[in-house]
């Protein structure tokens, strides 16, 4: 492929954009990240460091010091825990500016070094490539999401729901960048979709 490919995935949590998102970015041979697990990174150092996720502005310039690929792969950042702390936090406009820069140098060094990038998270449609080649905005009910987010960790389905619902109450009505559908993302409802149905489909609009 010649041409550099800018890829924006976003959607609600559990919705499958972020398995999505890597075999499109494997598919490719483009540089991945998952945008969220930054914020999941930093509300981890949050919990260790028993740090209020309400009042940490004097504590971002640390929390977000060297932060690095490897990071962002612990598993201990995709707890529901994790998520949560990360849902209120992604609030914070100072954390969110200090962390953007971070994300548009990564799709520089992308665009450089490999075919391009695929980012997967919130405002990457609308902050982070709003010039991105293609947007998807890829969903789910959450009752779906729950079932799924509950065969890959086996705690009560009821707290998974609750804990979603939450989290796309914060996400849809943070005052700065909410979660949102830009008029130029497709929308791909990923909730009746097999992994490899969902890939496919996101697969045939780009190639077309």
């Amino acid at each position: 492929m010649k041409k550099k490919l800018v890829i924006a995935i976003d959607g609600p949590s559990a919705s499958g954009k972020g398995t999505l998102a890597k075999k499109i970015a494997a598919h490719f041979g483009l540089a991945f990240l998952n945008t969220g697990a930054i914020y999941r990174l930093i509300a981890l150092r949050v919990i260790l460091q028993k740090i209020d996720p309400k009042n940490f502005d004097e504590k971002i310039s640390e929390l977000t010091k060297s932060i690095s690929a490897s990071d962002l792969e612990n598993e201990k950042l995709f707890g529901e825990d994790v998520g949560a702390v990360a849902s209120v936090i992604a609030k914070n406009k100072k954390l969110r500016a200090a962390i953007f820069d971070f994300q548009r140098d990564f799709v520089e060094r992308g665009k450089k070094e490999k075919n391009g990038c695929v980012l997967d998270g919130r405002d990457t449609t609308t902050v982070i490539c709003p010039d991105a080649d293609f947007k998807f905005f890829v969903t789910a009910d959450v009752e779906i999401r729950a079932q799924r987010r509950f065969a890959q960790l086996k705690i009560p389905y009821e707290e998974i729901l609750a804990q979603l619902k939450k989290r796309d109450e914060n996400d849809l009505n943070r005052a700065d960048s909410p979660l949102t559908i830009t008029p130029d993302a497709l929308v791909i409802d990923n909730g009746k979709l097999s992994i490899e149905e969902g890939f496919q489909k996101i697969l045939g609009i780009i190639q077309k």
